[in-house]
């Protein structure tokens, strides 16, 4: 393959799904905007600690499946067949562990004195609501995944931006009719996941069908191959449930337990701003992710070098533009999106740009890792940046609080950085 067609493929889609993105990005931005400015501080941070305990017992439960999805239907591309029975496994796999995760979910929420935490006097209330949103999830995530395969950023583009126009829109309609609070604004993002899935579908149908792909659920792969996939899918998702401790989920958590859900509000708009950074690291994965797994399957290591190498300066550098842009305006950026009251946030925002600039660098970590077939190591990277951030949360959270769990997550992602380099660099020479 020439490169010079691969890295046009790559831009092409990047200006595809990096405006889709971006748009959808604003719309989200703007939809939190709402919910802060009327919750509160510490409502705000209850909401937030809410959506963050039931995505981390959904990463325990519900198997992560799109990933492997990605690498077994892009190996088989070229057999319709093969393709086919592999889709439908993935469905199967991603429905079945979905229901799990929302029983799980609900019979713990149900069963443990969750309300003796001190958060909220309504907070099972409040996780039983947001519960059933993990039946859409995992779902979601296959789809946009296969999508991928088939180069359909179009489709990708037109789904971030219509599900995130259509929350954005329920939001508009509970501020007009005065009736934002917690439960419905968790309701709505239920809503707006089981629509995702809906107009998911409906793309879905039209992409498989123009591919002559059928999905068929008594047709799946032989013995081995399902027994392959579920090794890689398991190792994968192993990962992921050690990778619990990421910017999203934990840290929210934490802040919220240890110091009070004022501090995770803080933490979480914080978070909500410098999410315009990763937004740039989003498009760039998921595109080069699919590329990496088909250049792997070709044995092509000099363009697979090449991709990572050049995504990543783009990455990096557009990464530090956008931040010292933040850096500059902190206050009045704060003050536009969520008010005066949210202004103690400032500190950790500055440390947050730091820990997405360094979030962003190393992101071809993880795919290099699972297309190059080497999930243990990502096991054993997540172990180790899983246990400094942890380590690092619980002596930093309690004495600095938000800024605290910034700084922690500063960290992890360095080491993840730094070890993630060490280990790519021990596999790829004996791939080349």
């Amino acid at each position: 393959m020439i490169y010079e067609e691969l890295k046009n493929r790559i831009i092409k889609n990047f200006k595809i799904i990096g405006s889709g993105k971006i748009l959808g990005g604003l719309l989200s931005a703007l939809t939190l905007l709402i919910i802060g400015r009327f919750l509160g501080v510490k409502e705000f941070g209850i909401f937030s600690i809410v959506i963050s305990i039931v995505e981390i017992l959904n990463i325990i439960f519900s198997l992560r499946v799109w990933d492997t999805s990605v690498k077994f239907i892009g190996e088989n591309i070229a057999s319709k067949n093969l393709a086919s029975k592999y889709l439908s496994y993935s469905f199967i796999l991603s429905s079945t562990s979905s229901i799990f995760s929302c029983l799980a979910i609900l019979i713990l929420t149900l069963f443990l004195p969750i309300e003796s935490l001190d958060i909220s006097e309504d907070i099972k209330k409040f996780i039983l609501i947001y519960s059933f949103a993990v039946l859409f999830i995992s779902s979601n995530e296959t789809i946009d995944g296969v999508l991928r395969t088939f180069d359909r950023y179009k489709e990708i583009f037109k789904i971030n931006i219509i599900t995130n126009l259509f929350r954005f829109c329920l939001i508009l309609f509970l501020l007009l009719s005065n009736s934002i609070n917690i439960s419905y604004c968790l309701g709505l993002y239920v809503l707006t996941y089981f629509f995702g899935l809906v107009l998911r579908f409906f793309i879905l149908s039209n992409v498989l069908k123009n591919n002559e792909i059928k999905i068929n659920f008594l047709d799946l792969p032989e013995k081995r191959e399902k027994i392959n996939f579920l090794k890689f899918m398991l190792n994968a998702h192993f990962s992921n449930i050690l990778n619990l401790a990421n910017d999203k989920n934990l840290g929210v958590v934490v802040v919220g337990f240890i110091v009070g859900p004022f501090y995770a509000g803080l933490y979480r708009a914080a978070r909500a701003i410098v999410k315009i950074i990763r937004r740039i690291m989003d498009p760039v994965l998921e595109i080069v992710f699919p590329e990496l797994v088909k250049l792997e399957a070709e044995k092509d290591f000099k363009n697979y070098k090449k991709i990572i190498v050049d995504s990543t300066k783009l990455v990096s550098i557009s990464s530090m533009v956008i931040g010292l842009t933040i850096f500059i305006f902190a206050p009045n950026i704060i003050s536009i999106f969520f008010g005066e009251q949210f202004l103690d946030s400032e500190s950790a925002l500055k440390i947050l740009i730091f820990a997405m600039i360094a979030h962003n660098a190393s992101y071809w970590v993880n795919p290099s890792m699972l297309s190059l077939g080497r999930p243990d190591y990502l096991s054993l990277l997540t172990i180790v940046t899983t246990t400094v951030y942890c380590i690092s949360l619980y002596f930093m959270v309690e004495p600095l609080k938000a800024d605290g769990a910034a700084a922690s997550l500063v960290i992890r992602n360095l080491t993840t950085l730094i070890l993630g380099t060490y280990l790519y660099t021990k596999i790829i020479p004996n791939k080349s």
